[in-house]
């Protein structure tokens, strides 16, 4: 599996946003939220409207304007701002879905005016940060967080801590295979982990292993791959079709499954020139016991042969986007070939 990087960022985080609006005295009037996990932009929207908002009064002190990818109205922004809340400390404006309008000056007169009464909460998955009169207003009169991707073992951790709090354990690959089956996304994470707290306290499990998570979770293709590529090292045509017939039936893409290939093609090429999974797991940013398991496999071609394959995926790939092949009929014919080889 592929090991994510999380981006680096001058900017708060998820937890330094947290714990920024958990110690706000009433200060802060402005957030700029943005980033790649809307996970993580969500969740912080929950706790700007506990923190701020009175119990039941959301339809009354809590206002969403929604600008449909355009740049929004300054005007009505600051009409929204100049309510003065009835149940709550603060009136909330969140102003989603938006673009920055041209007029520069307008924007930051908006965030220099916001009343004390109200706070100012927008909210993106990307702002550009070459605009630095504007990023320096937000900074002045506010605070910015971007919220991107989190690196693959800090998603792992977050799924064991979910567990932990309940008295479940769960081990590296089980966590790292539930990260990989939902793409990295925090959203799809939250989802898998809260399916597996509910079965674990159903039955009283108390330890989840790569048993538990195949048995609970929808299939992963990373791992789907992996096993394909071993049936072809063995010369096993069989079990390498049934593998990917398996995953053609639980609806998969098969386009989504020649791109994994692809990938891990291309990571068996590297293993099989480094040597060491040491270098391996630095330069595919990937868990050492990963990195190992690359390399064993690898092992198990020679070079020529992993690069006459990958060549022959890419010439199917580009066959299949001109509409000169069946999709699903090439990789069964690809699988043939290399279990051949």
């Amino acid at each position: 599996m592929a090991y994510r990087k999380e981006k680096t960022s001058e900017y708060l985080d998820s937890k330094g946003l947290s714990d920024l609006i958990k110690n706000d005295d009433g200060n802060i009037r402005v957030f700029l939220i943005f980033g790649e996990e809307d996970f993580f932009i969500e969740k912080e929207a929950d706790i700007i409207k506990k923190k701020y908002l009175g119990e039941g009064a959301e339809t009354m002190d809590c206002v969403k304007l929604d600008f449909g990818r355009k740049e929004f109205d300054i005007e009505k922004i600051r009409e929204n701002l100049e309510l003065p809340p009835w149940m709550s400390t603060k009136r909330l404006v969140f102003v989603t879905n938006f673009d920055m309008p041209s007029d520069t000056d307008g924007v930051i007169k908006l965030l220099s005016e916001v009343p004390d009464s109200s706070i100012l909460i927008f909210m993106t998955d990307k702002v550009d940060k070459r605009k630095k009169s504007l990023m320096n207003a937000f900074k002045k009169y506010g605070a910015i967080a971007e919220l991107n991707y989190l690196e693959d073992d800090k998603s792992c951790k977050w799924i064991a801590g979910v567990l932990g709090k309940a008295g479940i354990t769960i081990d590296m690959p089980a966590a790292l295979s539930v990260v990989s089956r939902c793409d990295s996304s925090m959203r799809k994470i939250s989802s898998e982990t809260n399916k597996i707290l509910l079965y674990c306290q159903g039955e009283k499990v108390n330890k989840v292993d790569m048993e538990l998570v195949e048995m609970i979770c929808p299939p992963d293709i990373g791992g789907s791959v992996f096993n394909i590529t071993d049936a072809v090292g063995q010369g096993d045509a069989a079990k390498a079709l049934g593998i990917l017939n398996n995953l053609i039936m639980m609806k998969e893409p098969t386009q989504r499954i020649r791109f994994m290939l692809l990938r891990h093609l291309k990571q068996l090429i590297c293993a099989k020139d480094l040597g060491d999974s040491g270098k391996i797991a630095s330069r595919l940013k990937v868990q050492p016991f990963v990195a190992g398991k690359l390399l064993a496999q690898a092992s198990r071609f020679q070079m020529n042969t992993l690069l006459m394959l990958f060549h022959e995926c890419v010439k199917e790939d580009n066959e299949i986007k001109h509409g000169n092949l069946d999709d699903r009929k090439s990789l069964e014919s690809f699988i043939v070939l290399a279990c051949g080889k």
